[in-house]
């Protein structure tokens, strides 16, 4: 049976769940493996966060800096295509260089950033600027993989991500450096992106290499051409990538052009951005293949399998 199911059989228990908003959930201790059911949980409690905190009355609500405004002057129903504006938010492990990334995208030092193997993001920070005449707002996030945070905590952070771009962002920047050595650890990324933010997430996503100065006049097409590892990455993200030079902060082609694959993107996917609503259909989903998975475990134990 499912959790559903099971609350609904017993009208005390029914009711107890009821007197908490139906915010209930369900753990199997024996399955320590099974992080899903971990991550279901932050996401439910990530949720409970930010309705409470849209519904409290303003003149109590307390300002609360990550959770920046919609413009009043934008329109909702506006296609976003017809929008100046564009929200991106970085993803990727530490020493990618997203920080630097950040600034070079907006063209001014808002993030810190220093090299450095260990990660100097430990929570999602925001910043925006004007980039060519529109307005970009860029979201730093803790970087995966992260041994300074719990994975929990790490994981939740980073989902965060998606409420302090709302209405949701335009783009999902997915970082590696030239050089890295692409093991099955970094193919797990996009994997780890799909597992927070659901299946659509990648139709947002775009791979940027870092650390364009070492390619030593091998082109980014050649350099994914030849690494079939790099090559599957790209292609889940629908074959879309850029790379960047971060030490030349006053080539702005470079970010003019990754604007440009950004609005392309944005075409292609019918003019929208990613959105809290998909954030809450990825959720849906993993929690009712979670109640699958957990009257199927239970339907093998009736039979004494």
């Amino acid at each position: 049976m499912t959790l559903k199911e099971f609350i609904n059989n017993t009208e005390p228990l029914k009711k107890l769940v009821q007197k908490y908003d139906q915010r209930c959930h369900v753990f199997n201790n024996k399955n320590r493996g099974h992080t899903e059911q971990v991550q279901m949980l932050l996401i439910k409690i990530l949720k409970t966060y930010f309705d409470i905190q849209e519904g409290k009355v303003a003149e109590t609500l307390k300002p609360n800096p990550l959770m920046r405004k919609i413009p009043k002057d934008i329109n909702p129903d506006t296609p976003v295509s017809s929008l100046s504006s564009r929200r991106i938010v970085l993803l990727g492990k530490s020493g990618v260089e997203k920080s630097a990334a950040g600034n070079t995208i907006l063209g001014q030092r808002k993030f810190r950033s220093v090299m450095s193997t260990s990660s100097v993001t430990c929570e999602c920070s925001d910043a925006h600027a004007t980039v060519s005449g529109r307005s970009v707002s860029v979201v730093d996030t803790p970087p995966f993989f992260d041994t300074h945070m719990k994975h929990e905590k790490l994981m939740m952070e980073i989902m965060r991500s998606v409420y302090i771009s709302r209405p949701g962002p335009h783009a999902f920047i997915i970082m590696f450096p030239v050089n890295m050595r692409f093991t099955e650890h970094e193919q797990q990324i996009p994997q780890m992106i799909e597992m927070l933010f659901g299946e659509e997430v990648l139709k947002y996503s775009i791979i940027l290499f870092t650390h364009g100065d070492l390619l030593e006049g091998v082109s980014v097409e050649e350099l994914v051409e030849k690494n079939c590892r790099l090559r599957d990455l790209v292609q889940q993200c629908g074959g879309r990538f850029h790379v960047f030079n971060n030490r030349d902060v006053n080539n702005r082609d470079q970010v003019n052009d990754l604007l440009k694959k950004i609005d392309t993107m944005i075409e292609q996917n019918g003019g929208g951005h990613y959105s809290n609503q998909m954030f809450e259909d990825a959720r849906r989903f993993r929690q009712e293949e979670e109640e699958q998975r957990e009257r199927g475990r239970g339907e093998k134990t009736t039979r004494g399998d």
